[in-house]
């Protein structure tokens, strides 16, 4: 009897004292709650920050990209006898006056006799449009790579990632563009004769402020046609671009890359554009002249058709 009471004592001092061990089977709803919560709010304090990283990691990669496109574009006038590569993209040169240029084009990809049937540019001058035509893409992404690689800048980079920011349109296989005054296509009134388009790179007399490469959101079959007579970017065929918050990647003619960022939200507004607006009127924003004007400057140099009021000078 002394015997049973010593065990259920003893018995009774071990529950006791494990009584505090006891393992229970999983959480409560408030405890999923709060780990819920947390969570949610760790993700919301991190996803901004790795957004904005990502951003920055692309702007360093597209910032690259420029800096190796202006190494070759130098590369090649340093080895043609101070000669610019043409800022075209027409496959062989033409035999148009106006436009024909002794040194092959940069970057193919314009229908020609000499390449028929291979014109990404069919529909239209506008986003998808220059890829399809009813919605029918006119080259595959692959052909018009290949079309690229004819180009006289593809034997220094020949890794077509360098070619377009991963900001870009997913459909888009190139989103930089030399502009019209580094011996491109004179096709649209600037108010400039033929002599002010560079040939050579002797003729370049600021290269640190003069524009060899932009970044663009919709691709033109040639070269980025600035006008130099108009401060109004809604008269203007091509703009450039905004990928990266609201700015874009340029390359000078001195070697030197940089990011301009748009000062007006209209000059953003309207070079983001993927699909031609029911009125261009309506993106008519006079504040916009500075940013009109420090690309005309920087492609167009003194060369200027107009004369722009102190007021609107960047």
């Amino acid at each position: 009897m002394t015997e049973d009471r010593e065990q259920r004592a003893e018995a009774a001092r071990v529950k006791t004292k494990n009584k505090g061990l006891v393992r229970r089977g999983g959480f409560t709803l408030v405890e999923l709650l709060v780990v819920i919560a947390i969570i949610a709010l760790l993700m919301g304090v991190l996803l901004p920050a790795l957004n904005k990283a990502r951003k920055v990691a692309k702007r360093v990669v597209c910032m690259s990209n420029m800096r190796q496109l202006v190494v070759a574009w130098m590369t090649y006038a340093e080895g043609s006898d101070g000669k610019i590569v043409n800022g075209g993209q027409h496959p062989v040169p033409l035999t148009d006056a106006a436009i024909a240029r002794a040194e092959p084009y940069w970057c193919t990809g314009f229908h020609t006799t000499a390449d028929p049937g291979l014109d990404w540019n069919i529909g239209g001058s506008w986003g998808g449009n220059n890829y399809c035509t009813d919605n029918t893409p006119v080259l595959t992404y692959d052909q018009r790579v290949e079309k690229m690689k004819k180009g006289a800048l593809y034997r220094y980079i020949q890794n077509t990632k360098v070619y377009r920011c991963a900001e870009g349109e997913k459909i888009i296989h190139r989103t930089y563009s030399i502009p019209n005054s580094m011996n491109g296509h004179n096709s649209l009134v600037t108010g400039n004769e033929e002599g002010h388009i560079f040939k050579r790179t002797g003729e370049i007399k600021k290269p640190v402020d003069r524009l060899v490469f932009i970044e663009e959101v919709r691709m033109t079959p040639d070269a980025l046609e600035i006008l130099a007579n108009n401060p109004y970017w809604e008269d203007f065929p091509d703009w450039p671009g905004v990928m990266h918050d609201n700015g874009a990647t340029v390359g000078m003619a001195d070697g030197h890359c940089d990011l301009w960022k748009w000062k007006c939200q209209g000059t953003v507004d309207l070079c983001a554009l993927k699909a031609p607006p029911s009125n261009l009127t309506d993106y008519t924003h006079p504040s916009c002249k500075k940013d009109v004007i420090k690309t005309q400057l920087a492609v167009w140099g003194d060369s200027l058709g107009y004369h722009p009021a102190a007021s609107d000078m960047p």
